[in-house]
């Protein structure tokens, strides 16, 4: 990555939860935003390397409009049902549809829904998993970016990113600085870029074995997160244990498949775990989790390690020392940096807190309002 990025960024640290419709728990995503009464469209978009992506779009919401378009982004393992679990009147997909922006849901290259390229096949084509965060924020997001600009025939949009979803729009700010100039305002939700305070158990505790367990990757050919899973067998998983069908007739065993996430109760809203859990992970590549390792190690935002021969054809990114306070001391154009007024609030938090809707997506809507009018 070359230089310090330059981007509009708002800042917002939070932190952890969940909610439940066990109902909804046989639908997909587009029937369940159909389902609300919101219209829904799938755009695929293909990748300057050949990804194939899906975008859902909600143009609208329950009153029509047409507003400025709006990218959400979600984090590692993640997918554009993250945004739509918590129902019509707190998931933040449906929020800003109903203030009148075009919304436009990403799911990155190798999750379940772009899980596709024009030539390479993801069950027997290692290649096609030889990607980490840093091609999705070169590759995927310019072709998002480009592709809903070109069907809206507009020159800006809001972008909005959770985790990985906010690692990715730095990479691409810093690599393409030519995208600043498409971006209204961004706001990053428990952004990813400095992890000297990671606190994520299972992160931290693989991170110094980074080049054992891409070794063993390689060895075992296993290159897509899950591990031996398939994010379908994960999916049929979480309706077995969380659905209304569910094969045991209390939902602790579906509690615990989403509590491995985050272990904070405090804010868990438990009704809105049967969906997200039957949901399932959204799925990548391994190359991503030993991304982050690499850079929770090293305790810089840099591109992957691909070792001394590969790196001599790579460029390493800027050097930083902490984590969000410094991201927001090194970024030119931080509009606000807000901490959640709470004391619990974790990471996950930003998907499926009790009380996201006050606490979180009422600041960005009042955010983005502002910048589409000055």
């Amino acid at each position: 990555m070359n230089g310090l990025i330059h981007c509009l960024v708002l800042i917002i640290i939070f932190d952890h939860d969940v909610l439940s419709y066990t109902d909804d728990t046989d639908l997909n995503a587009t029937q369940l935003i159909s389902k609300y009464g919101y219209p829904v469209e799938i755009h695929e978009v293909e990748t300057e390397d050949g990804y194939l992506l899906d975008l859902f779009r909600i143009p609208y919401g329950r009153e029509e409009s047409n507003g400025t378009p709006v990218i959400i982004n979600h984090g590692l393992m993640g997918s554009a049902e993250n945004f739509i679990v918590m129902g019509p009147n707190k998931s933040l997909a449906y929020m800003l549809a109903d203030h009148g922006y075009d919304v436009w849901l990403c799911n990155a290259r190798g999750s379940m829904h772009s899980r596709k390229h024009k030539t390479l096949n993801p069950d027997t084509d290692a290649e096609f998993w030889k990607f980490t965060w840093h091609e999705i924020g070169v590759y995927d997001l310019p072709a998002t970016i480009d592709y809903i600009l070109d069907i809206t025939n507009t020159q800006k949009v809001h972008y909005i990113g959770h985790s990985q979803g906010t690692t990715v729009f730095f990479v691409l700010c810093s690599e393409r600085p030519e995208y600043n100039e498409k971006i209204k305002v961004m706001i990053a939700m428990a952004p990813s870029a400095i992890l000297r305070h990671f606190k994520q158990p299972v992160l931290k505790m693989i991170a110094p074995f980074y080049p054992m367990l891409e070794r063993l990757s390689e060895q075992l050919g296993v290159y897509e997160l899950p591990p031996f899973i398939s994010s379908k067998d994960v999916q049929t998983l979480g309706k077995a244990l969380c659905g209304k069908n569910r094969i045991l007739p209390f939902n602790i065993l579906c509690q615990l498949l989403v509590l491995m996430i985050e272990p904070n109760d405090e804010e868990l809203d438990k009704s809105v775990i049967p969906l997200a859990a039957s949901f399932g992970t959204g799925g990548g590549s391994v190359r991503q989790a030993l991304h982050y390792a690499q850079i929770l190690q090293a305790g810089v935002f840099r591109n992957y390690d691909w070792g001394p021969k590969l790196n001599m054809k790579k460029i390493w990114f800027c050097y930083a020392t902490t984590d969000v306070e410094i991201l927001a001391k090194l970024l030119p154009n931080v509009v606000e940096l807000y901490k959640v007024p709470s004391k619990t609030w974790t990471h996950m938090d930003f998907l499926w807190a009790k009380h996201i809707d006050v606490l979180v997506h009422d600041k960005i809507i009042n955010i983005m309002k502002k910048y589409d009018y000055s």
